[in-house]
Protein backbone atom coordinates (compact mmCIF):
# COMPACT_ATOMS: atom_id res chain seq x y z
CA UNK A 1 0.00 0.00 0.00
CA UNK A 2 2.93 2.74 0.80
CA UNK A 3 4.49 1.72 -2.51
CA UNK A 4 1.10 2.20 -4.18
CA UNK A 5 0.69 5.75 -2.56
CA UNK A 6 4.31 6.54 -3.31
CA UNK A 7 3.96 5.86 -6.87
CA UNK A 8 0.66 7.87 -6.64
CA UNK A 9 2.40 10.74 -5.03
CA UNK A 10 5.22 10.76 -7.66
CA UNK A 11 2.76 10.43 -10.27
CA UNK A 12 0.79 13.72 -9.20
CA UNK A 13 4.12 15.75 -8.44
CA UNK A 14 4.98 14.88 -12.25
CA UNK A 15 1.35 16.09 -13.60
CA UNK A 16 1.13 19.10 -11.97
CA UNK A 17 3.38 21.58 -14.18
CA UNK A 18 1.21 20.05 -17.16
CA UNK A 19 -1.79 20.93 -15.53
CA UNK A 20 -1.29 24.13 -14.44
CA UNK A 21 -0.22 24.74 -18.12
CA UNK A 22 -3.07 23.70 -19.39
CA UNK A 23 -4.89 25.82 -16.86
CA UNK A 24 -3.31 29.05 -17.73
CA UNK A 25 -3.51 27.99 -21.83
CA UNK A 26 -7.46 27.69 -21.11
CA UNK A 27 -7.59 30.94 -19.36
CA UNK A 28 -6.01 32.71 -22.05
CA UNK A 29 -8.12 31.38 -24.47
CA UNK A 30 -11.14 31.91 -22.48
CA UNK A 31 -10.16 35.65 -21.34
CA UNK A 32 -8.55 37.10 -24.58
CA UNK A 33 -9.75 36.06 -27.58
CA UNK A 34 -7.45 36.50 -30.45
CA UNK A 35 -10.24 38.20 -32.78
CA UNK A 36 -10.76 41.24 -30.33
CA UNK A 37 -6.68 41.62 -28.69
CA UNK A 38 -5.15 41.45 -32.36
CA UNK A 39 -5.16 44.12 -35.17
CA UNK A 40 -6.91 43.69 -38.14
CA UNK A 41 -3.69 43.39 -40.24
CA UNK A 42 -2.19 40.55 -38.03
CA UNK A 43 -5.69 38.52 -38.35
CA UNK A 44 -5.61 38.61 -42.09
CA UNK A 45 -1.26 37.88 -42.20
CA UNK A 46 -1.91 34.91 -39.80
CA UNK A 47 -5.11 33.47 -41.19
CA UNK A 48 -5.43 34.92 -44.95
CA UNK A 49 -8.98 36.32 -43.97
CA UNK A 50 -10.19 39.35 -42.50
CA UNK A 51 -11.79 39.13 -39.18
CA UNK A 52 -15.41 39.91 -40.77
CA UNK A 53 -15.03 36.58 -42.74
CA UNK A 54 -13.85 34.83 -40.15
CA UNK A 55 -16.30 35.46 -37.80
CA UNK A 56 -18.86 34.71 -40.56
CA UNK A 57 -17.31 31.32 -40.83
CA UNK A 58 -17.74 30.88 -37.09
CA UNK A 59 -21.18 31.78 -37.62
CA UNK A 60 -21.39 28.91 -40.06
CA UNK A 61 -19.44 25.98 -38.17
CA UNK A 62 -19.55 26.90 -34.21
CA UNK A 63 -22.82 25.15 -33.94
CA UNK A 64 -21.04 21.62 -35.42
CA UNK A 65 -17.89 22.55 -34.12
CA UNK A 66 -18.99 23.01 -29.94
CA UNK A 67 -18.37 19.99 -27.40
CA UNK A 68 -21.07 18.70 -25.53
CA UNK A 69 -18.48 17.03 -23.01
CA UNK A 70 -18.20 17.17 -19.12
CA UNK A 71 -14.10 17.08 -19.05
CA UNK A 72 -12.39 20.66 -18.24
CA UNK A 73 -11.12 23.07 -20.70
CA UNK A 74 -12.99 21.81 -23.81
CA UNK A 75 -11.71 24.06 -26.77
CA UNK A 76 -13.94 26.54 -28.00
CA UNK A 77 -15.34 27.07 -31.86
CA UNK A 78 -13.20 29.88 -32.50
CA UNK A 79 -10.23 28.83 -31.38
CA UNK A 80 -10.87 25.20 -33.49
CA UNK A 81 -11.65 27.80 -36.47
CA UNK A 82 -8.77 29.56 -35.88
CA UNK A 83 -5.99 26.83 -34.90
CA UNK A 84 -7.36 25.75 -38.44
CA UNK A 85 -7.21 28.37 -40.05
CA UNK A 86 -3.99 29.15 -39.13
CA UNK A 87 -2.94 25.74 -40.36
CA UNK A 88 -4.39 26.67 -43.88
CA UNK A 89 -2.64 29.51 -44.35
CA UNK A 90 0.73 28.41 -43.71
CA UNK A 91 0.75 24.81 -43.75
CA UNK A 92 3.91 24.76 -40.82
CA UNK A 93 4.06 21.56 -38.29
CA UNK A 94 1.13 21.46 -36.18
CA UNK A 95 3.65 21.98 -33.10
CA UNK A 96 4.53 25.26 -34.16
CA UNK A 97 0.72 25.93 -35.48
CA UNK A 98 -0.17 25.16 -31.85
CA UNK A 99 2.37 27.40 -29.43
CA UNK A 100 0.12 30.32 -31.03
CA UNK A 101 -2.84 28.90 -28.90
CA UNK A 102 -1.38 27.15 -26.22
CA UNK A 103 -2.21 23.74 -28.11
CA UNK A 104 -0.11 20.59 -28.55
CA UNK A 105 0.37 19.06 -31.63
CA UNK A 106 -2.59 16.27 -31.13
CA UNK A 107 -5.12 19.32 -30.09
CA UNK A 108 -4.22 21.06 -33.90
CA UNK A 109 -4.68 18.07 -35.53
CA UNK A 110 -8.14 17.28 -33.73
CA UNK A 111 -9.10 21.16 -34.71
CA UNK A 112 -7.96 20.59 -38.71
CA UNK A 113 -9.59 17.62 -38.93
CA UNK A 114 -12.93 18.56 -37.36
CA UNK A 115 -12.97 21.91 -39.67
CA UNK A 116 -12.35 20.77 -42.58
CA UNK A 117 -14.88 17.99 -41.97
CA UNK A 118 -17.06 20.34 -41.42
CA UNK A 119 -16.34 22.63 -44.36
CA UNK A 120 -17.11 19.94 -46.80
CA UNK A 121 -20.57 19.10 -45.33
CA UNK A 122 -21.21 22.71 -46.47
CA UNK A 123 -18.88 22.71 -49.28
CA UNK A 124 -22.13 21.96 -52.03
CA UNK A 125 -23.70 25.26 -50.50
CA UNK A 126 -20.98 27.22 -51.57
CA UNK A 127 -19.44 25.69 -54.78
CA UNK A 128 -22.32 24.64 -57.04
CA UNK A 129 -23.11 25.35 -60.88
CA UNK A 130 -25.23 28.18 -62.09
CA UNK A 131 -28.77 27.03 -61.34
CA UNK A 132 -31.11 29.81 -61.51
CA UNK A 133 -32.22 31.51 -64.78
CA UNK A 134 -30.40 34.42 -63.85
CA UNK A 135 -27.83 33.07 -62.29
CA UNK A 136 -26.77 31.42 -65.99
CA UNK A 137 -27.51 34.57 -67.98
CA UNK A 138 -25.37 36.47 -65.86
CA UNK A 139 -22.67 34.16 -65.88
CA UNK A 140 -23.27 33.72 -69.79
CA UNK A 141 -23.06 37.71 -70.53
CA UNK A 142 -20.00 37.74 -68.11
CA UNK A 143 -18.37 35.16 -70.35
CA UNK A 144 -19.26 37.22 -73.59
CA UNK A 145 -17.55 39.85 -72.23
CA UNK A 146 -14.32 38.79 -71.79
CA UNK A 147 -13.99 37.71 -75.83
CA UNK A 148 -17.00 37.27 -76.98
CA UNK A 149 -17.92 33.66 -77.08
CA UNK A 150 -21.24 33.20 -76.35
CA UNK A 151 -22.97 30.50 -73.71
CA UNK A 152 -20.38 29.57 -71.81
CA UNK A 153 -20.92 28.32 -68.35
CA UNK A 154 -17.74 27.95 -66.77
CA UNK A 155 -13.92 26.98 -67.84
CA UNK A 156 -12.77 23.37 -66.90
CA UNK A 157 -9.01 22.53 -66.28
CA UNK A 158 -6.62 20.07 -64.55
CA UNK A 159 -3.96 20.51 -61.53
CA UNK A 160 -1.59 18.04 -60.38
CA UNK A 161 -1.64 18.16 -56.66
CA UNK A 162 1.33 16.50 -55.18
CA UNK A 163 1.15 14.48 -51.98
CA UNK A 164 3.70 12.13 -49.68
CA UNK A 165 4.10 9.11 -50.40
CA UNK A 166 1.79 6.57 -49.05
CA UNK A 167 3.58 3.64 -47.19
CA UNK A 168 2.47 1.10 -49.96
CA UNK A 169 3.32 3.59 -52.80
CA UNK A 170 0.30 2.48 -55.35
CA UNK A 171 2.03 3.41 -59.38
CA UNK A 172 -1.52 4.99 -59.82
CA UNK A 173 -0.40 7.77 -58.19
CA UNK A 174 2.60 8.58 -59.88
CA UNK A 175 2.08 11.46 -62.49
CA UNK A 176 3.29 12.07 -65.79
CA UNK A 177 5.80 14.46 -63.93
CA UNK A 178 7.42 11.58 -61.93
CA UNK A 179 6.20 12.23 -58.48
CA UNK A 180 3.05 11.19 -56.34
CA UNK A 181 0.13 13.61 -56.46
CA UNK A 182 -4.30 13.58 -56.51
CA UNK A 183 -5.37 15.00 -60.48
CA UNK A 184 -7.82 17.30 -59.33
CA UNK A 185 -10.42 19.01 -62.10
CA UNK A 186 -11.79 22.44 -61.32
CA UNK A 187 -14.36 24.85 -62.64
CA UNK A 188 -14.85 28.23 -62.25
CA UNK A 189 -17.72 30.66 -64.02
CA UNK A 190 -16.57 34.57 -65.11
CA UNK A 191 -15.34 35.67 -61.56
CA UNK A 192 -12.85 33.14 -61.33
CA UNK A 193 -15.44 31.62 -58.57
CA UNK A 194 -14.80 27.77 -57.99
CA UNK A 195 -18.29 26.54 -59.00
CA UNK A 196 -16.97 22.48 -59.05
CA UNK A 197 -14.00 20.71 -58.15
CA UNK A 198 -13.59 16.81 -58.44
CA UNK A 199 -10.68 15.55 -56.14
CA UNK A 200 -10.53 12.32 -55.75
CA UNK A 201 -8.68 10.28 -58.58
CA UNK A 202 -4.78 9.60 -58.80
CA UNK A 203 -2.10 11.51 -60.76
CA UNK A 204 -1.61 9.11 -63.67
CA UNK A 205 -5.38 9.61 -64.50
CA UNK A 206 -6.01 11.75 -67.65
CA UNK A 207 -8.20 15.00 -67.70
CA UNK A 208 -10.50 13.39 -69.89
CA UNK A 209 -11.38 10.19 -67.86
CA UNK A 210 -11.77 12.71 -65.09
CA UNK A 211 -14.24 14.60 -66.62
CA UNK A 212 -16.33 11.72 -68.11
CA UNK A 213 -16.81 9.94 -65.07
CA UNK A 214 -17.61 12.98 -62.86
CA UNK A 215 -20.69 14.23 -62.17
CA UNK A 216 -20.95 17.12 -63.86
CA UNK A 217 -19.21 15.37 -67.08
CA UNK A 218 -22.72 12.82 -66.62
CA UNK A 219 -25.08 16.32 -66.22
CA UNK A 220 -23.44 17.75 -69.08
CA UNK A 221 -23.77 14.47 -71.33
CA UNK A 222 -27.80 14.54 -70.13
CA UNK A 223 -27.95 18.06 -71.49
CA UNK A 224 -28.56 18.91 -68.05
CA UNK A 225 -26.89 22.45 -68.61
CA UNK A 226 -29.28 23.16 -71.48
CA UNK A 227 -27.51 24.78 -74.74
CA UNK A 228 -24.52 26.13 -72.61
CA UNK A 229 -21.11 24.96 -73.53
CA UNK A 230 -17.61 24.68 -70.94
CA UNK A 231 -14.72 25.53 -72.80
CA UNK A 232 -11.65 23.25 -72.10
CA UNK A 233 -7.64 22.61 -73.18
CA UNK A 234 -6.90 20.03 -76.22
CA UNK A 235 -6.68 17.48 -73.53
CA UNK A 236 -10.38 17.00 -73.37
CA UNK A 237 -12.02 15.53 -76.71
CA UNK A 238 -14.64 17.99 -78.76
CA UNK A 239 -17.71 18.00 -77.65
CA UNK A 240 -21.09 19.81 -78.11
CA UNK A 241 -20.97 20.81 -75.12
CA UNK A 242 -17.09 20.95 -74.85
CA UNK A 243 -15.18 23.36 -77.00
CA UNK A 244 -11.30 23.46 -77.07
CA UNK A 245 -8.99 25.25 -79.03
CA UNK A 246 -8.41 24.12 -83.38
CA UNK A 247 -5.03 21.75 -83.56
CA UNK A 248 -4.02 23.29 -86.45
CA UNK A 249 -5.17 26.94 -87.75
CA UNK A 250 -5.37 27.64 -90.73
CA UNK A 251 -8.00 30.03 -91.27
CA UNK A 252 -8.11 33.51 -89.81
CA UNK A 253 -11.62 32.58 -88.12
CA UNK A 254 -9.54 30.10 -86.75
CA UNK A 255 -7.10 32.03 -85.32
CA UNK A 256 -9.62 34.03 -83.94
CA UNK A 257 -11.47 31.47 -82.00
CA UNK A 258 -8.06 30.20 -80.72
CA UNK A 259 -7.35 33.29 -79.84
CA UNK A 260 -10.39 34.44 -78.11
CA UNK A 261 -10.45 30.83 -76.12
CA UNK A 262 -7.20 31.40 -74.88
CA UNK A 263 -8.21 34.85 -73.44
CA UNK A 264 -11.23 33.42 -71.59
CA UNK A 265 -9.51 30.05 -70.48
CA UNK A 266 -7.13 32.01 -69.25
CA UNK A 267 -9.23 33.13 -66.18
CA UNK A 268 -8.67 29.32 -64.99
CA UNK A 269 -5.25 29.37 -65.47
CA UNK A 270 -4.77 32.10 -63.00
CA UNK A 271 -7.09 30.87 -60.32
CA UNK A 272 -5.66 27.19 -60.30
CA UNK A 273 -2.55 29.39 -59.68
CA UNK A 274 -3.78 31.27 -56.66
CA UNK A 275 -4.53 28.05 -55.56
CA UNK A 276 -1.83 26.91 -55.75
CA UNK A 277 -0.83 29.32 -53.24
CA UNK A 278 -2.43 27.28 -50.86
CA UNK A 279 -0.93 23.94 -51.88
CA UNK A 280 -1.10 22.45 -48.09
CA UNK A 281 -5.04 23.34 -48.59
CA UNK A 282 -5.54 21.21 -51.37
CA UNK A 283 -3.52 18.34 -50.24
CA UNK A 284 -5.09 18.32 -47.02
CA UNK A 285 -8.71 18.99 -48.58
CA UNK A 286 -7.95 16.79 -51.45
CA UNK A 287 -6.80 13.84 -49.24
CA UNK A 288 -9.71 14.00 -46.88
CA UNK A 289 -11.89 13.85 -49.87
CA UNK A 290 -10.51 11.27 -51.17
CA UNK A 291 -10.00 8.53 -48.30
CA UNK A 292 -14.03 9.33 -47.75
CA UNK A 293 -15.19 9.36 -50.83
CA UNK A 294 -17.26 5.54 -50.96
CA UNK A 295 -15.18 2.58 -53.14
Amino acid sequence: MAARQRVLVLNQRRRRPRSQLVYVNYFIREHFSPLTTMSEETIVKKNCLPREQILQLLHLVGPDLSRQTRRSYPLSPEIQLLAALRFYAVGSFLEVVGDGYGLSKTSVWLCVHSVTNVLLRHATDYIRMPFTMHEVMETHQGFHAIAGIPRVIGLVDGTLIPISNPSALDQAFICRKGFAAINVQVVVDHRGVITDVVAKWPGSTHDSFVRANSALGQDAERRVFGQSIFLGDSGYPLRTYLLNPVTNPTTQSEHSYNAAHARTRNLVERSIAHLLNYKHILIFISACTYFNEPR
